[in-house]
């Protein structure tokens, strides 16, 4: 890529035809693309309704994208959409090339390859808007506004794709604008699980199954959800379930390793960090198995089938052996660690309730009719919990009542507390 001035700039080009669009592969700097791209506020005449699509980018993905550039060695980025409109931006295609190669390969090259081929040219009067990877954009502005490493040279993929203001061609961008954004899917969470390198929580759980014996064969479901398939009758908890158990225990407990989620999702720390949080998943895993007798017998069975039958059935059975159990009592321990050391939390928390078919779990999580697990009342028992434990951010009176509108009964009393 090179510029002459401010205003000029040529790309290197490929050009392609798909549909109705005419479109340009090009590699972009993040300082031009920060420089000449605004948001896609221009295919809408109502102020009101480019205004929608601005505040949708006043998060803070912005700030966590900007982060990812200027902290993340092996960044990389999807292509960027970017429309164009006015000015006169021009293609120049390559009308023949002198190979220097020994077998002469790249002589008599069809003329649609030569004609794909070539360069684009603008002069800095064209208007640039972004129809696809606004959030990327957002964060490379940010990146540039804070000033990139002197040593950084980025070069973004972006398409180029022609834009015209009359009704029709409005339209047509529009429903480019949708059809990119709404069939875009995120990456599944299965997949991050698998094969991120970036995510702590993603890379701890691969290590707990892979390097200790707490998950090893069959103990954990490699389910991506919290569900755990009712004919698994081996394992205690799923991959999905565990990664969100880190994803409380890393973010939410108090610890000088405490992070957002979303940054220990986006940036790998060191080695020495990243050993760290894994001793800390282990630590909490053996503090679970040595204050809940249950959980330990799981861990040391040598066939853990007989193990989950006894804890997790139609009969309802021990709260550690549901995903959502164990989301709810990692969250009350996080709570507690704001007071007290993890493993007096774990400690305290071991006091709590058990038993599915006992209060505060029988009808707010364990349907005591259907024999099944119900979540419509999760924050409720939650905070049922913590009241137990002393840290409910509710009132005495206002629990009381939502406790008693989720039991449907007016006469009910909330559990005793634990000490």
């Amino acid at each position: 890529m090179s510029t002459t001035n401010k205003q000029n700039l040529t790309l290197p080009a490929l050009r392609g035809i798909l549909g109705s669009w005419v479109y340009y592969s090009c590699l972009v700097s993040l300082e031009e693309i920060a420089r000449r791209v605004q948001f896609a506020d221009e295919i809408h005449k109502s102020k009101q309704l480019s205004g929608m699509i601005q505040r949708k980018l006043q998060s803070t993905r912005s700030t966590q994208i900007a982060s990812y550039i200027k902290t993340q060695p092996e960044r990389f980025f999807n292509s960027l959409v970017i429309a164009t409109y006015g000015g006169k931006p021009n293609w120049h295609p390559i009308t023949s090339i002198n190979s220097k190669a020994s077998d002469g390969e790249l002589l008599n090259l069809p003329e649609e390859v030569l004609e794909s081929v070539g360069f684009l040219t603008f002069h800095g009067d064209e208007k640039l808007f972004a129809l696809d990877g606004q959030h990327r954009l957002a964060g490379i502005k940010k990146a540039v506004q804070d000033g990139l490493p002197e040593d950084q040279v980025d070069e973004v993929s972006v398409i180029f794709v022609a834009h015209k203001t009359t009704p029709q061609g409005l339209e047509k961008t529009r429903r480019l604008f949708t059809n990119l954004n709404k069939t875009a899917r995120p990456v599944s969470k299965g997949d991050i699980i698998a094969l991120d390198e970036d995510d702590v929580m993603a890379i701890c759980v691969r290590k707990l199954i892979e390097e200790t014996d707490y998950f090893s064969d069959k103990r954990i479901a490699f389910v991506a959800s919290n569900n755990m398939p009712s004919s698994n009758l081996e394992s205690i908890t799923t991959i999905g379930n565990l990664y969100d158990i880190l994803a409380i225990l890393f973010s939410e407990t108090e610890s000088n390793l405490k992070k957002k989620k979303a940054d220990l999702q986006r940036s790998r720390p060191s080695d020495s960090d990243l050993n760290a949080y894994f001793d800390l998943a282990k630590n909490y895993i053996s503090l679970l198995a040595d204050n809940f007798t249950e959980f330990r017998s799981f861990l040391n069975a040598a066939n853990s089938s007989a193990v989950v039958a006894k804890h997790r059935g139609s009969h309802g059975g021990k709260v550690l052996f549901r995903p959502v159990g164990l989301d709810i009592l990692t969250r009350v321990v996080a709570k507690l660690t704001k007071s007290m050391s993890l493993e007096d939390a774990v400690k305290l928390a071991s006091k709590l309730p058990r038993d599915l078919t006992s209060a505060p779990f029988a009808t707010l999580m364990w349907n005591t009719t259907t024999k099944t697990i119900g979540n419509a009342n999760n924050v409720t028992l939650r905070e049922v919990l913590m009241y137990m434990v002393g840290v409910s951010k509710l009132s005495e009176a206002t629990l009381l009542a939502r406790y008693r509108k989720a039991m449907g009964d007016e006469s009910a009393h909330l559990p005793a507390r634990v000490k």
